[in-house]
């Protein structure tokens, strides 16, 4: 449950502590990055000849989103909408009526079991408040989405969605349940090798041959990718149109095939009116991102931003 909880924070064993970056007058250590991304940085970077260097850019990665928490940080007390200890208080009590948890104390064990301590888990949510916040007040207002756009994202995964599909000729050979089919193997590749030839058409080798009618079941329907048996899903999609097909095994079957055509059909796809709100909520968090990332470009320019991580030589 705590990874619901929690953000991601573990701190390297035996990280020299030192300023990694200073934003304005705010300093940022190299243990702020390591608590915050120590297991990105070991996981990123196994490998042990680029390990120097692969360490620097994942540290790099995690100290720009510092650069841009403090940044934001500094926004919202300029704007008077900082986020006080009342605000983290609130957010605590939600969590434990969320997770129908006793107390606060119920919480702090939760916590503190994974091994992070109560005040890096408050600083935390403090953080994400902050980010709310900031989108909510700073960003949003700034954000205009029009009909055009979500009717655009509807129509794009609309056309996602479609799937290949193929309609097939067909025909399929009971071979004999004693289990001397050699004969009956040699003849239905007689029977390809005159299909391919010209010398017998689909509809009469069907007549003569499909005693079953198995081809009858399967030919003149449409199929997509994933709907036939595996034997054939496996080479129908990739044969050209109008080929006649080596024969498939199906079981005590062999069943020949040529794909008369190849076209796609529309995924399960819900109408306008139903999606468009979600499709509107999605479209309205692409613009914030780029909102931001645009708002953190030239917060970079305009605050004395200064990274001190020594690049490796």
């Amino acid at each position: 449950m705590l990874a619901l909880l929690t953000l991601l924070a573990a701190a390297a064993d035996g990280v020299v502590d030192r300023v990694a970056a200073v934003v304005d007058d705010e300093i940022v250590l190299l243990s702020d990055v390591y608590d915050l991304g120590g297991d990105f940085v070991e996981q990123s970077c196994t490998r042990p000849f680029d390990r120097v260097r692969c360490v620097y850019e994942a540290e790099t990665q995690i100290l720009d989103a510092l650069i841009k928490r403090a940044l934001i940080k500094r926004e919202l007390e300029r704007l008077q909408y900082g986020v006080a200890t009342v605000d983290v208080d609130q957010a605590i009590d939600s969590i434990v009526r969320d997770y129908g948890l006793a107390d606060r104390e119920a919480l702090r064990k939760e916590v503190e079991v994974s091994g992070l301590t109560w005040e890096s888990y408050r600083q935390q949510l403090r953080d994400q408040l902050q980010v709310q916040r900031f989108q909510q007040r700073v960003l949003l207002p700034r954000v205009t989405v029009s009909p055009d756009e979500v009717k655009d994202l509807y129509d794009r995964t609309a056309r996602g969605q479609s799937k290949d599909a193929v309609v097939l000729d067909a025909l399929g050979v009971v071979l004999p349940p004693d289990g001397s089919s050699e004969a009956a193997v040699a003849q239905v590749d007689a029977l390809v090798a005159k299909l391919r030839a010209g010398e017998i058409t689909f509809a009469e080798a069907r007549e003569l041959y499909d005693a079953a009618g198995l081809g009858a079941a399967i030919g003149d329907r449409v199929y997509e990718r994933g709907k036939l048996a595996p034997q054939l899903d496996a080479v129908v999609f990739d044969a050209p149109v109008d080929e006649v097909l080596p024969p498939v095994r199906l079981g005590n079957v062999l069943m020949v095939v040529r794909v008369r055509e190849k076209t796609s059909v529309e995924g399960d796809v819900k109408p306008f009116e139903e999606v468009k709100d979600g499709l509107e909520q999605q479209v309205m968090m692409q613009r914030v991102e780029e909102a931001e990332n645009e708002w953190y470009q030239r917060m970079r320019r305009e605050v004395s931003v200064k990274v001190l991580l020594p690049e490796p030589t």
